[in-house]
């Protein structure tokens, strides 16, 4: 599965089957998209790969750690490297192929804004939950 940014200079490739989404709800997840939650995966970095682009990302990092990259030339978040290294956070919407996963865990409900409301069968946890086992 490949996936981009919305100016198409940073892409990437995935060589596994995603089958797991998640949704965060956190505070800083509704300021950094701007709506309710973001919708993100982990797969492995052996199964992940950079097409191009990845002298065009850059990263903001906050002192607890929360980090996002995004696209220099068009600002879209794009996948990052999580803390330990043996994953790849990916924002499921830089896929550029329709995903037939489904959400199974919407994280850090308790911050929830309030006009959000979840649907699915996705589990709800009113905070962190380690979705990327």
């Amino acid at each position: 599965m490949k996936g981009s940014c919305v100016c198409g200079n940073v892409a990437f490739a995935v060589d596994v089957a995603i089958e797991k989404l998640y949704q965060c709800h956190c505070k800083i997840c509704q300021k950094q998209t701007g709506t309710s939650a973001v919708t993100g995966c982990f797969v492995a970095t052996g199964n992940f790969r950079w097409i191009s682009g990845e002298d065009s990302i850059s990263s903001f990092t906050k002192p607890s750690g929360y980090r996002y990259d995004f696209c220099r030339c068009c600002g879209a978040t794009v996948p990052n490297m999580f803390r330990s290294g043996d994953k790849v956070w990916i924002p499921v919407g830089a896929f550029d192929e329709p995903i037939s996963a489904k959400v199974t865990d919407h994280i850090f409900v308790k911050y929830k804004a309030g006009w959000d409301e979840i649907g699915g069968d996705g589990r709800l946890h009113d905070e962190f939950y380690p979705v990327y086992e």
